[in-house]
């Protein structure tokens, strides 16, 4: 059976905080499942035999939802059914938000899980974070475009923010309406474009690089962003 990556680098002592009870009550943490699979079907996600997440896309990520801190176990099912797709071992640290990424094919589906910052963006900024989930793409640049253009992220790989924890960190930029683009890098040569993203002053996104290297229709790669809070 598949099992999860656990990234300990990007995880803050994910593997070694143990979730406590208080007063009698159960100490809780947040998760959300994001779906990078493109030939995938709908996901449930259970933590110890329990549903906690529900009917997850392919291309959506689900909003964060309140999980017992002390489960041990995650399951990736088909909606509705036993069928699991993905397995692994957890450990939670309590009152903390964290995402759980499942992608490529639905033969050879992988996930990783990681701590996300909650950090609020600069006054009168938002930020940005970038992830490439498409196998095989080059060295990728992410750029804005207008009318001065603006390198957002330079020479990025496929998962090179599971090695190098620096790059799941946010970059502030300024709010408005752009159009950002993923270009071979150091060349002008497009992969794909966002168009008239909106990106609202206070908030925070990851732009995901996701789909399938030659894929067509709704498997071809595309450029999508993720709200983040």
């Amino acid at each position: 059976m598949k099992k999860f990556i656990f990234l300990a680098s990007l995880l803050v002592g994910f593997v070694v905080f143990q979730s406590c009870k208080k007063s009698g009550s159960t100490s809780t943490t947040n998760m959300r499942l994001v779906n990078l699979s493109p030939n995938s079907p709908a996901m449930d996600v259970y933590l110890n035999s329990t549903l906690v997440v529900g009917n997850v896309s392919y291309g959506v990520a689900s909003g964060y939802q309140s999980v017992n801190a002390a489960s041990s176990s995650i399951a990736i099912n088909q909606t509705g059914t036993a069928n699991i797709l993905l397995t692994g071992n957890i450990a939670f640290a309590a009152n903390n938000y964290y995402s759980s990424v499942v992608y490529d094919s639905v033969g050879v589906l992988k996930g990783n899980i990681f701590q996300d910052d909650r950090t609020a963006p600069p006054a009168g900024k938002c930020f940005v974070r970038f992830f490439d989930y498409v196998s095989g793409t080059p060295s990728i640049d992410i750029i804005r475009v207008g009318s001065t253009t603006n390198k957002l992220f330079a020479s990025r790989a496929y998962l090179d923010h599971i090695n190098t924890t620096s790059n799941i960190a946010y970059t502030a930029i300024d709010p408005g309406p752009v159009t950002i683009s993923a270009v071979i890098a150091g060349t002008s040569v497009l992969i794909t474009t966002l168009p008239g993203f909106e990106a609202a002053v206070g908030k925070s996104y990851t732009l995901v690089l996701k789909g399938f290297n030659n894929g067509t229709r709704t498997q071809a790669i595309f450029l999508a962003p993720l709200y983040d809070n």
